[in-house]
C-alpha cells in the first residue's frame, strides 16, 4: 500500500511539474510576443514626418494601397470614435447613424488629396446616386487587369450593423467617384479583418477570431489560440473555408503573379506563405515566426516581390492607446516596426528579414500599414497608416534593388 501511495505521489508531482513548465513557457512566450517591458529604439526614422493633421478626412487611416502603375495612393480612413466600436472587443457596434461614414481618399506623390465619392446605380432612374449603405472600412485591396487598364476594382471589409461583408466597387482612374457593384455577405464571414482580390469578382478574406463573446475574444488574443481562418469567394459566388487553424489571421496580400498568398498570423506571431489550389483552398508552404514583433498589414512591392510589413513592438501599449486615444490624456506609448521581407527560393525557409523603420508614438502611434509610393527617378517614400491616429506619416527613402541583402530571421 505504501508503495502505491508513493507511486501516486510521484505521478501527481510529475503532472504538476509538467503543468507548471507548460504555463511558464506559455507566459514567457506571450510576454515576449506582447513586448511587455520592451523599450523600442527608433531606427532610420529621421526622414519621416507627419501629414494630414489639418485635413479632417485623414484620421483612422488603417489601410493604404498604392497603384504602382500610376503612383497614386488610396487611403481608407474613418471617424475614430466609430472605429473604436468595432476595433475594441469590449465595445458595441454603433446602433446610430450619427457617426460619419468612412472615407476613401486618393493622394499623389506631391501630397495632393481628393476625396472619392461613393455612388450606386438607382435601378429606377438608371442614374448614379449617393451610396446608401453603411460604410465602415477595415482592410481593403485594389485590383487591375489588362481588360481595361484605366479601371480599378476596390474590395473593402465593411463592418455594417447587419454583419460583416466585402463591399466591391469600381473606379475609373481620373474620376472622383467609386461605383458600388455588390456587397458579399455570408455566415462564414463573421469576423472579417482584411481582404485580397484575386480577380474583379473573387477574393480571399481573413476572419481574425472565432469568438464573438467579449471574454472569449480576449482569451483568443492573449493566449494566441489558433481559431481564425481564411475564406475564399470564387466564381461560383459562394464562400468556402480556404485555410483554418491560424492564430489571429490579420493582413493578407498576394504576390504580383498571383501564385502566392501571404497572411499575417498576429498571435503566433508569423507571416505565412500559402499556395492557392485550383479549388481555392490554400496550402501552407512555409512561414517566418517572429519574437516581439506582432505583424499587422502586408504590402507587396510588385517590382521586387518583397513584402513590407508593419507590426507592433509593445502590443499592450497599442491596446491601451486604442482605448484611450480619444480621451486626450493617454500616457500610452505604442511603438511599431516596419520590416522588409524577401521571399527565399524555397518557401519552406520563409523570408530574409530587414528592419526598415522603428516608429515611435510621437511620429505615428499604433502604426498598422506601410506601403511604398514611387515618385519617379528611383525615389520612393513609405506611407504609414494608423487605425486610431489623426494623421498619417511619410518617410522618404530610395528604391531598393531586387537582390537587397538582408538578415535572415531566426
Amino acid at each position: 500500500m505504501a508503495h502505491f501511495h508513493q507511486k501516486t505521489l510521484f505521478v501527481n508531482l510529475a503532472l504538476v511539474l509538467f503543468i507548471l513548465t507548460y504555463v511558464y513557457r506559455l507566459v514567457s512566450t506571450r510576454i515576449e510576443v506582447f513586448g511587455i517591458s520592451t523599450r523600442p529604439v527608433g531606427a532610420n526614422s529621421t526622414g519621416c514626418y507627419r501629414f494630414g493633421q489639418d485635413i479632417p478626412e485623414i484620421q483612422g487611416c488603417e489601410s493604404i494601397q498604392v497603384d504602382p502603375r500610376t503612383g497614386l495612393a488610396y487611403l481608407a480612413c474613418g471617424n475614430r470614435s466609430a472605429r473604436q466600436k468595432w476595433l475594441i472587443p469590449s465595445k458595441k457596434r454603433s446602433a446610430a447613424k450619427a457617426d460619419p461614414s468612412d472615407s476613401v481618399l486618393v493622394m499623389d506623390g506631391n501630397d495632393n488629396i481628393q476625396v472619392l465619392r461613393l455612388v450606386e446605380l438607382d435601378h429606377t432612374s438608371n442614374k448614379l446616386v449617393p451610396y446608401t449603405q453603411e460604410f465602415r472600412v477595415h482592410g481593403f485591396d485594389i485590383y487591375w487587369d489588362t481588360l481595361d487598364p484605366t479601371e480599378l476594382t476596390f474590395m473593402f471589409v465593411n463592418h455594417q450593423r447587419t454583419g460583416d461583408g466585402i463591399s466591391i466597387f469600381q473606379h475609373k482612374i481620373g474620376t472622383r467617384f467609386l461605383r458600388h457593384i455588390k456587397t458579399v455577405k455570408s455566415p462564414l464571414l463573421y469576423a472579417a479583418n482584411d481582404v485580397v482580390a484575386t480577380s474583379r469578382s473573387t477574393f480571399y478574406a481573413t476572419n481574425d477570431m472565432r469568438s464573438t463573446n467579449k471574454l472569449m475574444r480576449m482569451i483568443e488574443i492573449l493566449f494566441g489560440m489558433p481559431w481564425g481562418h481564411i475564406v475564399y469567394y470564387g466564381h461560383e459566388k459562394m464562400l468556402t473555408t480556404a485555410a483554418s487553424g491560424i492564430s489571429y489571421p490579420n493582413g493578407i496580400a498576394r504576390s504580383a503573379d498571383g501564385n502566392t498568398i501571404y497572411v499575417a498570423a498576429s498571435s503566433e506571431p508569423s507571416i505565412n506563405i500559402f499556395r492557392p489550389r485550383p479549388d481555392g483552398s490554400l496550402e501552407l508552404m512555409g512561414k517566418t515566426v517572429f519574437g516581439n514583433f506582432v505583424p499587422d498589414n502586408i504590402s507587396v512591392d510588385t517590382a521586387t516581390g518583397q513584402l513590407l510589413v508593419s507590426g507592433f513592438l509593445n502590443t499592450f501599449e497599442m491596446f491601451r492607446y486604442n482605448r484611450e486615444a480619444l480621451s486626450g490624456s493617454t500616457t500610452a506609448r505604442p511603438a511599431s516596426s516596419i520590416r522588409r521581407l524577401r521571399p527565399l527560393p524555397n518557401p519552406s525557409d520563409g523570408f530574409a528579414v530587414e528592419n526598415v523603420l522603428s516608429v515611435g508614438s510621437s511620429l505615428l502611434p499604433s502604426t498598422t500599414m506601410a506601403t511604398l509610393q514611387n515618385q519617379g527617378r528611383g525615389v520612393q517614400r513609405i506611407l504609414l497608416g494608423s487605425v486610431m491616429a489623426d494623421h498619417i506619416a511619410i518617410c522618404r527613402t530610395r528604391s531598393q534593388p531586387a537582390n537587397n541583402e538582408a538578415q535572415l530571421a531566426r
